[in-house]
């Protein structure tokens, strides 16, 4: 019931971290996951736009802690059925946050699952490139681990939605900029999806947003 859009940030942040508690001493039934995983992303994805900032970074750190916990706290085959939802959630907050340390969590997360797990799709190669010092540049995350990680299928779409949906309308003008540049080196990747999909939508927002942020993204 916290994790509801109705509630503050504070809420959601202390929801997360009782369930990161609670699912790290097994104390959270494998029944209850298919609630807790879409709060969860949901989690992942939290930025509340107040003025000429966001709240929110604390919470998708505590998020990136619930997905570390689950990955201590549950055998491969419970966590099964999630991995792919749980996988694309954690590599687009490690390589698409602005902040750093959210970056380097939802990384370390990640790793956990596929040091225990052993089922996310390509995780050891991913974890050899997507690291706690690669990450540290908000730029090569964007530009060159992002695209590393495009060239798998399984996280294609995933990366490329979160870019148009969330970072070309972010209130921060350098997060838009590192948006586009990222999208135009993913494009050879899915070239087809991008004009079917992509460029039809962005020409849309381009012209008839309200938001004017949401417009430069969308233009850029």
């Amino acid at each position: 019931e916290l994790l509801s859009p109705s509630e503050p940030h504070t809420a959601w942040h202390g929801a997360c971290l009782c369930i990161a508690e609670l699912a790290r001493r097994g104390l959270v039934r494998p029944s209850r996951l298919p609630s807790i995983l879409p709060k969860t992303l949901q989690a992942l994805d939290y930025d509340v736009r107040q003025g000429s900032h966001s709240v929110g970074a604390h919470v998708r750190d505590a998020a990136c802690y619930v997905a570390w916990a689950l990955a201590r706290a549950y055998a491969p085959s419970v966590i099964k059925p999630y991995v792919v939802m749980l996988a694309q959630g954690l590599l687009t907050v490690a390589v698409f946050d602005r902040e750093i340390n959210v970056r380097r969590a939802a990384a370390a997360a990640f790793q956990e699952h596929v040091g225990r797990q052993g089922n996310f799709p390509h995780g050891i190669v991913i974890n050899t490139t997507a690291d706690y010092f690669t990450l540290g540049s908000r730029s090569r995350a964007y530009l060159e681990i992002s695209v590393f990680i495009a060239q798998f299928a399984e996280y294609r779409s995933a990366l490329i939605d979160h870019l148009v949906g969330v970072k070309s309308c972010h209130w921060d003008k350098r997060i838009r900029e590192l948006c586009s540049d990222s999208l135009r080196k993913m494009a050879g990747l899915a070239p087809k999806y991008l004009s079917e999909s992509v460029v039809p939508l962005l020409c849309t927002r381009a012209v008839k947003a309200g938001d004017v942020a949401e417009r430069h993204g969308a233009t850029l």
